[in-house]
């Protein structure tokens, strides 16, 4: 891989992870005019949906094909979306109360220690590549990041119901 090419993933992977970091607030200013969370994760996905179709026919990527038949394809491979649907909605709800700085590092963790597994045992698709002592490290650092990240114990606004929707509320917002 040239240095370009590995600069581009780079820059690419810092804005994705930006973008990410700000998801859950622009998604929760969603869900808090919305009369649920729910709704909001709908709204939020769709969106998502026509941006990737408009993208996938002004690159005459559409429609979508298959390059093996749809049953060769294992059961766990249809549920990508659904991981993300999750995280969308929970994002919604959780991250207000926490922080974006909490809530990341709660994420970001997440994804190491599961990455070091899946890598590991070889499972989701990827290549098996052993759990050494410097990858466990990093995990671990990880690890310690997300616990200096919460020690701060300073004074915490505690939102209000108008501020985040609870998932098990389904009145609408006019009734709160």
């Amino acid at each position: 891989m040239s240095r370009w090419m590995y600069l581009m993933i780079v820059c690419t992977a810092l804005i994705g992870g930006a973008g990410l970091a700000a998801q859950p607030g622009v998604n929760s200013t969603l869900s808090r005019k919305m009369a649920h969370p729910l709704h909001a994760a709908i709204v939020s996905f769709g969106s998502g949906l026509l941006v990737l179709v408009a993208i996938a026919i002004c690159s005459g990527r559409f429609p979508p094909r298959f390059t093996e038949s749809v049953a060769s394809i294992p059961w766990w491979a249809w549920f990508g979306g659904s991981i993300g649907a999750f995280l969308v909605t929970v994002s919604m709800i959780f991250a207000p109360r926490i922080g974006a700085l909490q809530w990341i590092a709660l994420i970001v963790t997440g994804q190491a220690m599961a990455s070091l597994a899946l890598d590991h045992f070889g499972l989701a698709g990827f290549t098996q590549r052993s759990a050494s002592g410097v990858r466990v490290l990093g995990a671990v650092l990880l690890v310690a990041g997300l616990i200096l990240s919460s020690l701060e114990r300073g004074p915490r606004p505690v939102p209000s119901t108008e501020d985040t929707a609870d998932v098990n509320d389904v009145q609408p917002t006019a009734d709160r």
